[in-house]
This record gives structure tokens, C-alpha cells and sequence, in this order.
């Protein structure tokens, strides 16, 4: 409650006579931007102030997605994605995700929790996706907060319009997402790590812009090494899966094109003993190679 009684007395102005930033005249037209707000559930008050704030400010609606399925829908329509940063944002990892796959490099995280102010504490999704960028702090907000989230949120429209072609990683990250998805939180817990000690790592939704496909092989092609997650689940990918599955398609594409660039790193003991444990088309394609 603390944080939505803030919210409200930025979007009063500081006045106590109720009148509301939207009702002062204002100069610029309003903007042309989609603006996609995400937030968790619980801190549905706070993002339904934040549309009332910024909404005066643009000739188009404000989305909004608390849902993994509905901000995901939303994002396919929207140019910016504002994020709402607190404790429990961070612990739904699977809602970031879903909207970052989308929109990566327009990303804004709204800081609307004290005890996420120190970004260096970020985990999961939250700490790869955004922990780069400065945040917006509106946990102690002031009357022109709105006008800040605005200029952040057109700076970002610009930034992902003018992202430059290729760019250049050390290595990319080829992993199944197991059961529970418990391989992919762990690549993207290996990913902070490598990142951390300056590794720059291709890691899926993250680096993915229009063509899937392409990205996958614009991201091989520009990687030092090819990096294989290896599990009993990838391998039965690489032996028995369709041709549609992109652990295939990214490992084939590799096998191909990147023979000599190829690590494996087991996260399964069985997967540590390529003689006895690696079986079929995936022990063929590595037969040079050690975990």
C-alpha cells in the first residue's frame, strides 16, 4: 500500500486540491509510441496509476500485461515495454522472459521497489535482461516523474530502431529447456556468471530479431564458441528429434558450418563419458570432442 499511495501523490503533482498531472495544459502533442506496461499481479494499483499518468501523453493506448500469454500478446503490438521492477517481478521470471524474447531492446525498468534498488542484487531474468540499464526510480517520485518515464520510453523506441546489425559474442549458448524448464534457468544462471568476467554470451529470446532462424545463424557465425549444454534430453534431441526443433537446427548448422568451435559443457554425469554415455548422430558429430 506504501508504494501505491507514492504513486498517487506523483501523479497529484504534490497538490492536495486532487487535481491530476493530466489536467495541466501541456505544449507537445502527444506521442506516437505503443507502450506496453508489464507488471506483476500484485502491483496492478500501481501500474493502473502509471496509464493514467503517461496515457495524456500519447495518441495511442497504453497496453498493459501481468500474464505470461497476455504480455506476450501484447508485446507482438507494442514498441516499448515498461517494467515494472519489484521483489515479485523478479521472482516471476517467466513473464520477463516472455516479453523480452519480443522486444529486447526496448526494455524500461520502472524501479517501484526500495529493495531493488541495487541492481547488482538482481537474479534470474530480471539480472540478464535488464541489469545493464539504468532504471527509473520511482520509489520516491516527484510531480515530473511521468515526463521522465516518457523521454526514457521514446529514447528506447529510438535505440531499438537503430541497433546495429551483427554484433560479436564469445560464445553461444545451445541448450534444451528440460523438465520444469530447469536447464534454461540454468543457462541463463551460467550466462550472468560468464558475463560477469566480461564473456558476451548468445542466449536465446534474448538475441533473437526477425528471422529466428537467421539470428541463430547470424549468432553461430559471430561466436567464438559453440556451446552445448549437454543433457540426456539434448542428445535424444540431436538423434531422434524433427527437424523443426532448434536445438537441431542450431547444432546441425554447427556441426556444419563451426566443426572446429564446438565446446561441450555436461550438466549430466552420464554426459561426462562420451565413449559410453554419447549415443547415436550426437556421438558421431563429437567424436573429436571432451566435455
Amino acid at each position: 500500500m506504501r508504494r501505491a499511495t507514492r504513486f498517487f501523490a506523483l501523479f497529484k503533482g504534490g497538490r492536495d486540491d486532487g487535481a491530476r498531472a493530466e489536467d495541466e495544459p501541456r505544449d507537445e502533442p502527444p506521442a506516437s509510441i505503443v507502450i506496453l506496461i508489464v507488471h506483476d499481479p500484485t502491483d496492478e494499483t500501481v501500474a493502473e496509476q502509471l496509464v493514467d499518468a503517461i496515457q495524456p501523453r500519447l495518441s495511442v493506448p497504453v497496453r498493459t500485461g501481468s500474464h505470461v500469454a497476455e504480455a506476450e500478446q501484447e508485446a507482438k503490438n507494442a514498441e516499448v515495454a515498461l517494467l515494472l521492477v519489484s521483489k515479485k517481478l523478479e521472482d516471476n521470471w517467466e513473464l520477463i522472459e516472455a516479453v523480452a524474447k519480443i522486444l529486447p531492446n526496448s526494455l524500461v525498468p520502472i524501479l517501484i521497489d526500495e529493495a531493488m534498488a541495487n541492481t547488482k542484487d538482481w537474479m534470474g531474468a530480471l539480472a540478464w535482461y535488464i541489469s545493464d540499464d539504468l532504471f527509473i526510480n520511482l520509489c520516491k517520485p516527484t510531480k515530473d516523474a511521468a515526463d521522465w518515464v516518457m523521454a526514457e520510453a521514446l529514447a528506447a523506441k529510438g535505440r531499438a530502431v537503430g541497433m546495429p546489425g551483427r554484433r560479436s559474442f564469445h560464445a553461444f549458448l545451445s541448450h534444451e529447456w528440460g523438465k520444469d524448464k530447469w536447464v534454461h534457468k540454468m543457462a541463463i544462471e551460467l550466462a550472468l556468471r560468464l558475463r560477469d568476467h566480461g564473456i558476451d554470451v548468445w542466449l536465446d529470446a534474448q538475441q533473437v530479431s526477425g528471422s529466428i532462424h537467421g539470428s541463430m545463424a547470424d549468432g553461430i557465425d559471430s561466436s567464438t564458441v559453440f556451446l552445448v549444454l549437454a543433457t540426456k534430453g539434448y542428445m535424444q534431441k540431436i538423434n531422434t528429434g524433427d527437424r523443426s526443433d532448434n536445438c537441431l537446427k542450431e547444432f546441425q548448422y554447427a556441426s556444419n558450418k563451426r566443426f572446429d568451435s564446438i565446446v561441450v559443457a555436461a550438466l549430466e554425469e552420464d554426459m561426462t563419458k562420451p565413449a559410453t554415455g554419447w549415443t547415436g548422430r550426437f556421438q558421431l558429430a563429437l567424436t573429436r570432442q571432451a566435455p
